[in-house]
Parts: structure tokens; C-alpha cells; sequence
């Protein structure tokens, strides 16, 4: 008998595998190096969005038409620019014409959740792709919506981590699906993530040049309630699959890995982070990551330790696909994620993560977590009332 959410989370993860792919292809086209290109409205990150967002929206969209879908473009750049549109629509075409069928899922997989459900991947039926420009760009704008607290809503950020594409470094390319509000699938590609799903897992660290040049990277995919696994991408389709469970860990606090933003390119507040770490007697900054969604990666693979996000005021929002699907890969994996007031993260909201709902955020195991959640207090408390 099928599992819960078995037939999406295996679409989920062919459509991520394809959208990978392409962004590796955009890459590829530019030696692996995409910073020496500026035009404002013909950027390869530009080029790159578009068609990720394009190809994964037209995939779920066949299969599941009445869901809804919230993502970062709408096509109107595209629209008032015939050469950016034209673009765009060459990588999707050509990524539709060697995208025949699903890709491979490996024999012998032990998530039986994660292969076997879905009809394409065991009739290996193709994805759907636009057929033409124009239902392209209606498909781009099927991801405007706002509402995600009813109903099935697929949240999606085609390339997380923008400033890292075009050097060249870490990127993720995401999918979620929300059910009245909640995450119950969500499936992250790592395209340029060099790491090896059969290795250790806590004892690897994670870089922004780490990067897998000549293969795909990583995929990850949790469903609520059913973990969360790690396999890797060939061009052909996947590895092996291999849950991710961590055990509590006898990790000196002094010995905590804090993952981090690029110093002084967030408007978080890095010096307060660096207290909290200091409290705990453990060096700051840590594992030093751009994109965020990459930041819940290597939180899940056990490549760094705790996350804390302490925002200036309440004023600060973020955007809901920059966290959707990466919280559960975490939580699935036996992670905790809360809010500041020990709140859960309301993905439900709409498009904005908002400061006034959900002040700040704390990730990190249980056996450490009410530690760093001191320490964030402690923090706090020191500011000027």
C-alpha cells in the first residue's frame, strides 16, 4: 500500500533532478563560472531561475493542475524582454528534448517511500515540459499566488543562493509542498555539492568550494513523519538512497560548528550571533554558507552543528521559499527548528516569513538545543531596552 504523499515526493524528486540539470547546464555553458557576465536582464542566474521555475512548475502542474503554486519570478521581465525570453526558452526546450524519461531511481533503494509509488517512475514516463514561448511564460506566472494556508500549495526556489551561481560555488534548487499551511514533502538538489552519501555523516564538513565540477551533486527529499535521505545525482538519474538519522552526540559545547552568512552581506545581526557562540565557549563564524536552503543542507548531512538567526527588530521578514522544505529535511532528520518564544516557523503565512509572527530562529539537535536557546536569551537581554 502506498505511503502518504509517495506519488509527490517521487515527481518531486524527478522534476528537481531535471531542474538540476539545467542549472548545471546554464553553468556549463560558461565553463563552471558565470561572474564574468553583468548585463542586469541577461544574466545567466537570470537565465537560470526563469527556466527552473518554468520546468518545475509545467511538471507538477500536469500531474496535479489543481494545486497551487508559490515561487520568486513572474514572467513580466520576460515579457518586456524578447531576447531574455528567447533565452530562457532555448534551455527549457532543449532540457524538454533530452529529458525523454524519468530518471533511473536505483534498484534496491531501502526508501521504498521515495521509488516506487509514482507510476512515471516505474513506467518511466516523461516529464511534461511548455510546448512553446508563450506557455512558458504562463507557466512562469503560474507562481504568483499568495495563499499557502489552504489546500496544496508547492513552494519552490529555482536557484537559491544567486550570488554563490555565478561564482560558480553552492546553489540548491527546491521544492516543497505545503497542505493547509504545513510541509509534508520537500526535495532540495545540491547540483554542485561535492559529497559522498556513503560516507560519515557528522564528520564532513561543507564549503563553498567544494564543488562537484564534472557530476550533479546531491539530492535530499524528506516526507513528514517518514525521515529524511540523501542520494546522489547522476545524469542519468539517482544513487542509492541513504537515511539520514542522527543519534545525540557527546560533542563538546566548545566544539560547536556554527553555520553563518557570508560576514557582513546579511542584515541579521552577526555580532550577536558571535556572542551566542561565545557564550558557549565555541569559535565564530563556523561553516560560512551563502544560500540558505544550503544552510539546512548541511545542517541535515551533519556538516555543522547549530543555526541561529537573530534579527535587528521585528520588522525583518524573509521569503517563504528560502526556509520551505529545508525545515523539514532538518526536523525529519531529527533536528529541532523553533522561533525565538519556542514557536514553530508558520509557513502558512503567505509569501513573507514575518518578524511580528515568528521573531528569529534557532536550528540545532535536542541534545544541544535548549543550551543554544539560553544563549540566545542571554543574548537578548543584554540589548538596550
Amino acid at each position: 500500500m502506498p505511503t502518504p504523499y509517495s506519488s509527490e515526493l517521487s515527481l518531486a524528486l524527478c522534476t528537481i533532478h531535471r531542474a538540476s540539470l539545467l542549472t548545471k547546464a546554464v553553468l556549463r555553458s560558461l565553463s563552471n563560472n558565470v561572474g564574468a557576465e553583468t548585463k542586469a536582464d541577461n544574466t545567466p542566474v537570470t537565465v537560470a531561475d526563469f527556466a527552473a521555475q518554468a520546468l518545475i512548475i509545467n511538471a507538477i502542474h500536469a500531474v496535479y493542475p489543481s494545486d497551487k503554486f508559490v515561487g520568486e519570478e513572474s514572467a513580466a521581465q520576460l515579457r518586456a524582454n524578447e531576447q531574455l525570453a528567447e533565452r530562457v526558452w532555448q534551455f527549457v526546450r532543449r532540457a524538454g528534448e533530452s529529458g525523454q524519461s524519468e530518471p533511473e531511481l536505483a534498484a534496491g533503494s531501502g526508501d521504498l517511500q521515495h521509488v516506487r509509488d509514482h507510476k512515471g517512475a516505474t513506467e518511466q514516463t516523461a516529464l511534461a515540459f511548455p510546448k512553446s514561448r508563450n506557455e512558458m511564460l504562463d507557466v512562469i506566472d503560474l507562481g504568483t499566488g499568495e495563499s499557502l494556508r489552504e489546500g496544496r500549495v508547492w513552494v519552490l526556489d529555482p536557484v537559491d543562493g544567486t550570488a554563490t551561481f555565478m561564482e560558480g560555488k553552492q546553489y540548491a534548487v527546491c521544492l516543497s509542498l505545503l497542505v493547509d499551511g504545513v510541509q509534508q514533502v520537500g526535495v532540495t538538489g545540491c547540483p554542485n555539492l561535492k559529497f559522498d552519501p556513503s560516507g560519515n555523516l557528522g564528520s564532513a564538513r561543507i564549503h563553498e568550494d567544494q564543488v562537484d565540477a564534472d557530476g550533479h551533486g546531491v539530492v535530499l527529499s524528506a516526507v513528514r513523519g517518514q525521515g529524511t535521505y540523501v542520494r546522489s545525482m547522476q545524469s542519468s538519474g539517482f544513487g542509492e538512497a541513504r537515511r539520514i538519522q542522527h543519534q545525540n552526540s557527546g560533542k563538546e559545547l566548545s566544539a560547536l560548528d556554527f553555520v553563518e552568512s557570508t560576514l557582513g552581506k546579511t542584515s541579521l545581526s552577526q555580532d550577536e550571533h558571535r556572542a551566542v557562540a561565545e557564550r558557549l565557549g565555541a569559535n565564530w563564524p563556523g561553516t560560512v554558507l551563502w544560500s540558505q536552503q544550503i544552510k539546512y543542507a548541511a545542517l541535515t548531512l551533519g556538516a555543522t552543528d547549530v543555526m541561529v538567526r537573530i534579527p535587528k527588530d521585528k520588522s525583518r521578514y524573509t521569503f517563504v521559499w528560502d526556509h520551505s522544505g529545508g525545515m523539514l529535511l532538518f526536523q525529519e532528520a531529527g533536528g529541532i527548528i523553533k522561533d525565538f518564544n519556542g514557536g514553530d516557523i508558520d509557513c502558512g503565512y503567505g509569501r513573507k516569513l514575518l518578524g511580528d509572527r515568528n521573531f528569529g530562529m534557532i536550528a540545532a539537535m535536542p541534545w544541544v538545543f535548549d543550551k543554544v536557546a539560553e544563549a540566545v536569551n542571554e543574548v537578548l537581554n543584554t540589548r538596550t531596552r
